[in-house]
């Protein structure tokens, strides 16, 4: 098990959002791509920006304190098909819980709970040298095609799919 730190939100070559956790050390990374609004989150908390109104991951939290519960962590622990799993550990009157989650919602929940985040299992295989990244950051204009980088076939197929939707979506705005 390695301890990470977020170390931001970045986009790859595709703009896609990538949330880039790296260990203590800073030798290690592991990109995890996650959707705009999870990203928004994390960035928001990071920044230190507070809205009007709780969001969903405020809302866990103050739900996970109202029932006495502590986040103790969060454990990013596998990766299937492309696709990373997390737990967000609690601590209750009950014992600890290992509650599953999607990493983006783990880490939103972690950064706003100031908690640690943890990677193990399958998911050390895929850590990279974090020299071997760029530091996380909003496209411009100015850039070359260049990102975080490339994302795994499965998820491009799925970011292709997605961006078809938005295709469609755009039309139907279009037209109304």
């Amino acid at each position: 098990m390695l301890r990470m730190v977020v170390e931001g939100i970045g986009f790859d070559h595709l703009r896609q959002t990538v949330v880039v956790l790296k260990d203590w050390d800073g030798r290690k990374a592991l990109p995890i791509w996650i959707g705009a609004n999870e990203a928004r989150a994390i960035a928001n908390e990071l920044e230190g920006l507070k809205p009007p109104r709780p969001s969903t991951h405020d809302l866990l939290l103050a739900c996970i304190k109202a029932v006495r519960g502590h986040v103790v962590r969060v454990l990013v622990n596998d990766l299937q098909e492309a696709t990373f799993y997390a737990t967000i550990d609690i601590d209750t009157p009950w014992g600890i819980r290992h509650i599953d989650a999607r990493p983006s919602d783990a880490i939103a929940v972690a950064v706003r709970a100031k908690c640690p985040v943890f990677v193990a299992g399958p998911v050390m295989d895929h850590l990279i040298d974090a020299d071997s990244i760029g530091a996380p950051h909003a496209p411009t204009e100015e850039d070359e095609p260049r990102g975080l980088l490339p994302a795994p076939p499965a998820l491009e197929e799925a970011m292709d799919e997605q961006d078809d939707d938005i295709d469609r979506f755009r039309r139907l705005i279009g037209d109304l």
